[in-house]
């Protein structure tokens, strides 16, 4: 064929295409509904239903936290249900502070207008049916209201618990964890004074409570140490959820969300009081056994108190320590918070042929740790309850008499830590230092005029240093750990 006829051929084809796509027109159909733009999926700035809209792109978070307890939180006696001091903690969105035994709510200016309080105690049908769909502690309690603007949403994440403040003159406004609102008694202690609560404990005090200074320490931005000091870093370590995420830069002081999951309870895949990780801890120094040893000394089996192990343990591995007893080391003993090692009798370098008792009766505590340092009975809102004291100071008049005789005292634990400073007093004087302080403070291991077996000796004392209750996590362990140094030393020296 031709190129002009090749041409007309191919013009007509494309013709007659275009004439067969148009056809004939028809009668114009109904129009379709409007289609949703997606910018908003609630008239109302909180859309509460139990996270119903978050389930789209987190079912698997929504699911857990229906089995916590803050989503139980409406479930409790129904006169406290009429009674809006107690409402407020047990809804979301409630807005306007409510004082005990006062209205004065009522009066105050509400941020919002679509939380529970907005329709407490209002007749109708929409009211009812709001209230319904904010009952309980929901995911907009902790990250903020979520509507009528989803688009615009972007979830409050707050790591921190504490900011910048003063240790010995703590004030409401230093704290900064969206827990504090309703978990006042574990801030402020059950006497409201700042005196039992978490405010005032060594783990919001760390850099004398300045997040600026918290964050120019050594361990503040390193990797391995970030898993045991920092907020982030111990989330990042024990919630898979958080294994990628990209923290701010701006690291906080362990607190409220670095101990306990808001979205992980007992009642699903979680813990017992929600928190983090309650599984076994391996002492990272296993003599005599070697690091994969099956029988490598283990915490195991205390619950709560097994949370409490992750981070105070020496993290000293074998290497290390047969370095620091060969050749010396600038920081000669254990790590710093020996406590688990102490607890279950193992962790300390230990002297061949000498003898070492490791179990004691403080192992028989169902929580270890927490039986200690937090749980007692105290009176609150007017009557006796047991309550977790989140200073984690033991009351010995409280914490030891469960065990011990009537009229265990102070002054019984002052005398036997008393034994075992004089035992490192002891220790100290063979070395020519006046007391174990003077020892803690000028001791230099890697002075080639010390030797190896000396660095054997002294160890046990570091060590003991390093757990910090001078005996009392396990009395046995730690007279027997003292004895067998100074017993070694003698027959050295």
């Amino acid at each position: 064929m031709k190129p002009n006829k090749l041409y007309k051929f191919i013009v007509t084809m494309i013709l007659i295409s275009i004439v067969a796509l148009i056809g004939c027109e028809g009668d114009q159909g109904p129009a379709g509904p409007a289609g949703d733009d997606g910018s908003s999926i609630s008239e109302y700035t909180y859309v509460g239903d139990k996270g119903e809209a978050c389930s789209h792109c987190h079912a698997s978070t929504v699911e857990q936290v229906a089995l916590t307890g803050h989503s139980q939180a409406y479930d409790i006696d129904p006169e406290d249900l009429e009674n809006p001091y107690c409402v407020q903690c047990h809804t979301t969105g409630w807005d306007r502070p409510v004082s005990y035994g006062s209205d004065d709510w009522m009066t105050a200016t509400n941020p919002d207008v679509n939380g529970f309080d907005d329709y407490f105690g209002v007749e109708g049908d929409e009211a009812a049916e709001r209230r319904a769909a904010l009952e309980g502690v929901q995911c907009e309690s902790c990250h903020g209201p979520m509507g009528p603007d989803f688009n615009n949403h972007r979830p409050d994440l707050n790591f921190a618990t504490m900011g910048t403040h003063d240790p010995e003159n703590i004030v409401a406004d230093d704290i900064i964890s969206d827990c504090y609102p309703c978990h006042k008694t574990q801030f402020e202690g059950p006497s409201g004074d700042f005196t039992g609560g978490y405010a005032t404990s060594a783990h919001a005090s760390v850099a004398g409570g300045d997040v600026d200074a918290f964050n120019q320490e050594h361990y503040a931005h390193i990797g391995s140490c970030q898993g045991c000091h920092t907020s982030e870093g111990f989330i990042a370590a024990n919630d898979p959820a958080f294994t990628d995420y990209n923290f701010s830069n701006n690291v906080n002081f362990i607190g409220c969300v670095t101990c306990h999951d808001p979205h992980m309870g007992d009642g699903g895949e979680g813990n017992p009081a929600q928190l983090r990780t309650v599984g076994n801890v391996v002492l990272s120094y296993t003599f005599p056994y070697e690091p994969d040893d099956p029988e490598a000394p283990t915490m195991s089996g205390y619950g709560s108190g097994q949370l409490c192990a992750n981070c105070h343990k020496g993290r000293r591995d074998n290497a290390n320590v047969a370095g620091q007893i060969a050749n010396g080391y600038a920081y000669f003993g254990p790590h710093h918070s020996s406590q688990t090692d102490m607890y279950i009798g193992y962790g300390s370098y230990e002297i061949d042929g000498q003898t070492y008792d490791r179990s004691h009766t403080h192992q028989n505590a169902e929580h270890a740790c927490v039986n200690c340092h937090m749980v007692r009975e105290t009176e609150l809102h007017g009557s006796v309850q047991e309550v977790a004291f989140h200073n984690f100071r033991p009351e010995i008049g409280t914490n030891c008499t469960g065990c011990h005789e009537e009229g265990f005292s102070d002054t019984d634990v002052d005398a036997f830590q008393g034994t075992i400073e004089d035992l490192m007093d002891s220790l100290a004087t063979r070395f020519g230092f006046t007391d174990y302080h003077d020892m803690e403070e000028n001791w230099d291991s890697t002075d080639e005029a010390v030797t190896v077996w000396e660095r054997e000796a002294a160890y046990a004392m570091f060590f003991i240093i390093g757990d910090g209750s001078l005996g009392v996590h396990n009395p046995d362990y730690a007279t027997d750990l003292l004895n067998a140094a100074i017993s070694h030393y003698d027959d050295n020296d």
